[in-house]
């Protein structure tokens, strides 16, 4: 009986070290896609408590625009010196060779496009600055609009708990409306402020991801944003030296004035540049059309400048208008809040209060957001993308 036993034991202790080992595999095999996804995910800085400036560091380092724009420096410049090394000497005065007139004209075409790509890297620059402030405060904003969602429907679940209370012992909050039709209502707003927040919900999560992918963070992150949005007046003492300033700095402008320069220099020198003869009289058209074009490119960029201050300043108005807003809205809910106590008002009253006021505050960081960055695209117009700022909450606070 006991060699049977002993027999059995050892059985079992095998079947148990094989269904060990089967486990051990199956868990191996089950893992190693999770250990795969997990290696391949990116690894990524610290991001608690982010900052604007360190986002901005981030956006820079991770900008493939910006690494292309630097690339195309060395291109340009690789160009602008073989062509150099194509001439023998500088021709003065007037030329009259056709090869040394082409290969000159050359030398100051690409010389003029590194130059150019020295600029349009710094443009590129700019625009990963802004881009990046925009999508920083889209994140700020998208935040506070799911919090103002979950206000909302706290408020509606409210409204609806109280609606149901009322319906059980047959009375009607409202005179005129059966306690039946009541309910009715508040399901539908409480539904509709679960839709609210869900849209909320993907328009953070929207928001996060462009952010993270521009600054190179892995998409599932949720950093904190540690700055806020911070509302502060447009200071312009002379609206026309800052029109005089942007068109000094303009990549647009340079160029066109460069174009100018090079057209009025080759004027008197060179009259087979493009390898036939250019007659004097189409020489000097071409010049006249370079200058056509650079006056063009300044009215065009002094109007969008003086343009981007007016609503920048009619932005500070309504922004005015919307902390009067908010003023009122905390009183109403201060005077809500005090009916309560005495019995004059009822919760759900106090919750609608308490959603206006969350509404109000939105709007008003909104405005914020908007006035932020359109004082950065008034200080560098050539980077700023104005495609959805034409909408910002200052015209339909004016509607309002």
């Amino acid at each position: 009986m006991n060699k049977l036993a002993s027999k059995q034991r050892k059985k079992w202790l095998r079947n148990l070290m094989a269904l060990t080992l089967v486990l051990a595999l199956a868990i191996g095999i089950t893992a190693s896609p999770a250990v795969a996804e997990q290696t391949s995910t990116p690894a990524a800085e610290p991001t608690a408590g982010l900052s604007l400036n360190a986002a901005i560091a981030q956006a820079l380092k991770h900008s493939e625009a910006l690494s292309k724009a630097s690339k195309e420096v060395d291109r340009t410049k690789e160009i602008r010196d073989y062509a150099g090394s194509q001439l023998d000497y500088i021709p003065v005065g007037h030329i009259g060779i056709p090869a040394v007139e082409m290969a000159y004209t050359n030398v100051l075409a690409s010389d003029l496009t590194w130059q150019l790509s020295q600029r349009s890297f710094t443009v590129a620059e700019d625009k990963v600055i802004l881009d990046t402030c925009k999508k920083y405060w889209e994140v700020l904003k998208a935040v506070e609009k799911l919090k103002t969602a979950e206000s909302s429907q706290a408020a509606a679940l409210r409204q609806l708990q109280n609606a149901r209370m009322a319906q059980q012992v047959g009375m009607s909050l409202i005179p005129n409306q059966s306690p039946t039709q009541l309910v009715l209502a508040a399901e539908a707003q409480y539904a509709g402020a679960q839709a609210a927040v869900a849209a909320a919900q993907n328009g953070r999560d929207n928001a996060y991801n462009s952010f993270n992918q521009h600054i190179g963070l892995w998409i599932t992150e949720r950093p904190q944003l540690s700055d806020s949005i911070k509302f502060e007046p447009l200071e312009v003492s002379d609206l026309e030296h800052e029109v005089s300033r942007v068109l000094e700095r303009s990549p647009v402008i340079w160029q066109a004035d460069e174009m100018v320069n090079m057209k009025n220099f080759l004027k008197d020198i060179t009259i087979y540049s493009s390898g036939q003869y250019r007659p004097g009289e189409a020489r000097r058209i071409e010049v006249e059309q370079a200058e056509l074009d650079a006056a063009s490119a300044k009215k065009l960029v002094a109007m969008a400048t003086r343009t981007l201050y007016y609503q920048t300043r009619n932005l500070e108005e309504a922004y005015a208008g919307s902390l009067e807003a908010i003023k009122m809205a905390e009183e109403n809910l201060r005077v809500k809040r005090l009916m309560l106590e005495v019995g004059m008002a009822t919760e759900a009253e106090v919750k609608a209060e308490e959603k206006k006021l969350d509404s109000a505050r939105y709007t008003a960081l909104e405005m914020a957001a908007t006035h932020s960055y359109m004082k950065l695209a008034f200080s560098k117009p050539w980077a700023a993308d104005l495609s959805s700022a034409g909408s910002s909450p200052a015209s339909s606070a004016a509607e309002e």
